[in-house]
């Protein structure tokens, strides 16, 4: 790029890169032969040989032909010897001379060198499977092999995108390219050099100029000239009358598409390539550009300088999605209560990019460890770090208007203090996420997504802002603001110990209500709302108060059996109460209906993201529904998430979650139906994992005190 800004590739890491000076040996590539049937498999290019032989110790083939028009041809038939190929004939296209050292080798070796031939067409097995074999000079040569050496093009793709032009040299049939006088440099064969030593001498000129450039006193390294000037063996391209000469291998372009394009007026190489798609492959016209410029300059008599070749533009190779996206160390997130929980003894885990308390404990007794949790909670009172929880601010004169296109439920008109549930749909009427709203202001609303999707729901709301223009501000406060849950039969009793200006009391304080002040000496957003079934208090705070906010409500709740609950009793907890997780118990395409949340979807508001999907979808009928399923006590085989729901031996849907519900001695599940099935006392066949089917009361979401009694 402009300015030798350069993006560099190592491995799955990728290095922006700007430098002062820059040498490009990107070497020469190898064109493949026009002919008959040159895409038949065992027929390669020498240097494809020579890498299965020397790279990857691979014989390519049993017996071989090669067609050579260049020393590396020869080469190439001495390192199949080596390997223990039997090379029938090497067929040279250049006139007979003197003959060189490569030549006397390979016929001291016993192999037959024909001068002045070339590969005529080549026939496969049955069904062109494999090469059967070849026609040189009117007669055929059986063989699984043939190797092609006819000459090579410089590697032109980065020399052009820092200004580099390509040119043709007719006196030596090659290509060239040069750069403007700057900072960009050229060395090897990409220079034009076709001997080892002159390849050597131009890297060391240009490493020579690129240093005195730097400011370097270095000693003068003459420009190179070549030992050697001869030119190259250029293939007469001549279209066979039964086709199947390709030249673009990867778009299956013959001799005569090309010829026919120039034919239908398109005489200008850009055109071509736009017209036949010649070079628009994974090779991108390295193996076929020099092919496709001859066969251009012959058909619209022209020279090849002045077809040129198209335009290289970046990557100059494969780039894997990921190298682009960024970094790919697992990116790791500790709340600012990590060290709390450790200092407990928790069993920490990754759960998405944070570390989470899986439960507290000695792993020996991690299942009675995740009961005596649940127990504490549902007995007592439990202390849980929700600070991963997606944290944002909505501010601003259209704060509730900008709410209510966003989600399902009404905001406009919610009154300062309360809390409301949040509902997301995408465009299609899927759920893609949920939480809470609480109205701290007229115009301003604390907002909670879940851990996995805040970074999408903050997006979201960014591209709707942007959208439709309204007076907010959006504010990601998920890192600055950390969060815990005081909940059990016990939990108001252990914020009204803590030094407070909040009255905790139930009336003062009731459900789905909010409240600003200050909880032991740390300024806090309280929210009464609950995913345990039991009397719930969130706190959030600046994180970097969290720590001392922990200590506070663990010393409170000491004397009232306070204990720290990790993610797993978490899980059953909410599960015992029939509360969804979003990305486990939805999917790219379940809707509330399927949910049973219609009560969460406002009927009254005349748009917000969604709203017309659903009601189309409506309108299609419902075939699953997300239901309840409670196993017998001591039932012995208990299907896994992801298990199938059938009906009449044919899938209907899944179980999204499990697990075993100490507060009912059983396991329980929530699982998708068939949407006749959904109703309350229905029986369904789940099929377990050894292939075993048992048949499942239906009950509602609600396993644990379905009436909210707590």
């Amino acid at each position: 790029y402009e300015d030798n800004w350069l993006p560099l590739i190592e491995g799955n890491r990728l290095h922006r890169t700007r430098a002062r000076e820059v040498i490009l040996a990107t070497g020469a590539i190898e064109q493949p032969a026009v002919f008959r049937n040159n895409d038949l498999p065992g027929i390669m290019l020498g240097s494809a040989a020579q890498r299965l032989i020397r790279h990857y110790g691979v014989r390519p083939g049993t017996s071989a032909v090669v067609l050579a028009a260049n020393d590396d041809g020869y080469r190439t038939a001495l390192d199949l010897l080596d390997a223990g190929v039997s090379v029938v004939e090497l067929v040279d296209p250049r006139p007979a001379g003197e003959a060189g050292p490569l030549e006397t080798e390979l016929r001291g070796k016993g192999v037959t060198i024909r001068k002045g031939a070339t590969i005529e067409t080549a026939e496969g097995t049955v069904g062109n499977r494999h090469l059967a074999r070849v026609r040189v000079g009117g007669s055929w040569i059986a063989c699984d092999l043939l190797t092609v050496s006819i000459g090579q093009a410089p590697a032109w793709q980065l020399p052009c995108q820092a200004g580099g032009k390509v040119g043709y040299d007719a006196s030596t049939q090659a290509m060239t390219i040069t750069l403007p006088q700057g900072s960009v440099h050229l060395a090897g064969a990409v220079a034009g050099t076709d001997e080892l030593q002159d390849a050597i001498a131009s890297g060391r000129h240009a490493a020579a100029v690129a240093l005195s450039r730097l400011g370097h006193v270095m000693a003068a390294e003459p420009p190179v000239t070549p030992t050697s000037v001869r030119p190259r063996y250029v293939q007469p391209i001549v279209a066979d009358a039964k086709g199947r000469d390709f030249v673009d291998f990867d778009e299956d372009l013959q001799v005569k598409d090309l010829q026919n394009a120039t034919k239908d007026g398109y005489r200008e190489i850009e055109l071509v390539k736009r017209f036949t798609t010649v070079g628009m492959g994974p090779s991108q016209g390295r193996h076929s550009a020099l092919a496709t410029a001859r066969i251009v300059a012959e058909a619209t008599g022209r020279s090849v300088g002045e077809i040129g070749i198209t335009t290289a533009r970046p990557p100059v190779g494969p780039e894997t999605l990921g190298a682009l996206a960024g970094h790919h160390e697992a990116l790791e997130r500790r709340t600012a209560l990590h060290a709390r929980h450790v200092a407990l003894k928790a069993a920490m885990k990754p759960v998405g990019a944070w570390w989470r308390p899986y439960y507290y404990g000695d792993a020996s007794s991690a299942e009675e460890a995740v009961r005596e949790e649940i127990l504490a909670v549902r007995e007592g009172v439990g202390l849980l770090d929700v600070s991963t929880l997606g944290k944002l601010e909505i501010r601003g004169p259209d704060a509730g208007e900008f709410l209510d296109r966003l989600y399902t439920m009404a905001h406009a008109n919610q009154p300062v203090g309360r809390v409301r549930y949040c509902l997301m749909l995408n465009e299609m009427g899927s759920v893609i996420d949920d939480g809470v709203a609480y109205r701290m202001a007229q115009d301003q609303f604390y907002v909670t997504a879940t851990t996995g999707a805040v970074a999408r729901v903050y997006a979201d709301m960014l591209f709707w802002n942007a959208d439709w223009r309204l007076r907010v501000d959006v504010l990601n406060l998920t890192g600055a603001f950390s969060g815990l849950n005081v909940t059990g039969p016990k939990a108001r009793q252990v914020l009204k110990a803590l030094d407070s200006d909040i009255d905790f009391s139930r009336d003062a304080f009731p459900y789905l209500s909010g409240r600003d002040g200050m909880v032991a000496g740390v300024p806090v957003r309280v929210m009464r709302i609950g995913f345990t079934g039991e009397l719930s208090y969130e706190l959030h705070c600046p994180s970097s108060l969290a720590p001392s906010l922990w200590d506070a409500v663990m010393a409170a709740g000491r004397p009232h059996g306070l204990r720290p609950y990790g993610l797993e009793a978490s899980r059953i907890l909410r599960l015992e109460k029939g509360h969804i997780l979003i990305g486990q118990d939805t999917d790219a395409i379940t809707t509330p209906d399927e949910l049973g949340f219609g009560w969460a979807v406002s009927k009254k508001k005349p748009f917000f993201v969604g709203k017309r999907s659903i009601e189309m979808r409506a309108r299609l009928g419902q075939t699953r529904k997300l239901v309840g399923l409670q196993f017998p006590a001591g039932a012995s085989n208990i299907p896994g998430e992801s298990c199938l729901v059938l009906r009449d031996g044919a899938p209907v849907g899944q179980i999204t979650s499990v697990g075993y519900s100490p507060s009912l001695g059983r396991h329980i599940a929530l699982a998708y139906v068939h949407a006749d099935d959904h109703a309350e006392g229905s029986r369904v066949t789940v099929k377990c994992r050894d292939g075993e089917l048992v048949e499942v009361p239906v009950v509602a979401h609600a396993f644990f005190d379905p009436t909210n009694a707590r």
